[in-house]
């Protein structure tokens, strides 16, 4: 007779939450990385600054480990995460605006992240438009550009936004549209359009 072999459980953010619990370190790293990478693209893009997202996302990392415990829902780990990567980043734009630093705008992804240059593409000009881009979403309030965040660099879902912004669907609607709108107002933007289709 055949031993029955059941197949081991998919390892998900759920189970090591669970693992973590339980006092298991391996969970707590697996975690860590999990939080600090979500919490890196979505600072990245709303503070067009690397060194500041970093910041924020070693800071998120340690926040959701250390108060892991008010976790209800492991399933919902990530929205957790994200929830907590907009204070911390809110917190730091108003730091910014109180202090009036300037900042350099930087391209949305790290350069590991960005995709390939078509070969019919101009690099300087694929830059120039990131630059471009970066530059409009400063431009925009702070949950405008959340919104877009959250939607276009992690592709929630209106629902997984509003949780994390803790407002209505009807408001991220709203956010995204307002966002969009204006970004396609932007004369650079615009003006970029249309040298990429040849106009």
């Amino acid at each position: 007779m055949e031993p029955n072999f059941q197949p081991a459980e998919p390892r998900s953010v759920a189970v090591d939450v669970r693992r973590l619990r339980d006092g298991d370190p391996e969970a707590a790293e697996a975690l860590a990385r999990r939080a600090t990478r979500l919490a890196l693209r979505t600072a990245a893009a709303l503070l067009e600054s690397r060194e500041e997202a970093s910041d924020i996302a070693q800071d998120v990392a340690v926040d959701a480990l250390r108060s892991l415990r008010k976790l209800r829902d492991p399933e919902a780990f990530d929205a957790w995460v994200h929830r907590i990567t907009v204070r911390h980043a809110m917190r730091r734009l108003k730091r910014r605006r109180r202090a009036r630093e300037t900042e350099t705008p930087l391209a949305l992804l790290a350069e590991a992240a960005q995709p390939p240059v078509p070969q019919d593409m101009d690099p300087d000009a694929l830059i120039a438009a990131r630059q471009a881009l970066a530059a409009a979403l400063t431009e925009l309030p702070a949950r405008q550009r959340l919104a877009l965040a959250l939607r276009y660099v992690h592709d929630l879902s209106d629902a997984q936004i509003a949780a994390a912004l803790g407002c209505r669907q009807g408001t991220v609607h709203a956010l995204l549209s307002r966002g969009r709108e204006t970004l396609r107002r932007d004369p650079h933007l615009i003006e970029i359009a249309i040298d990429f289709k040849g106009g």
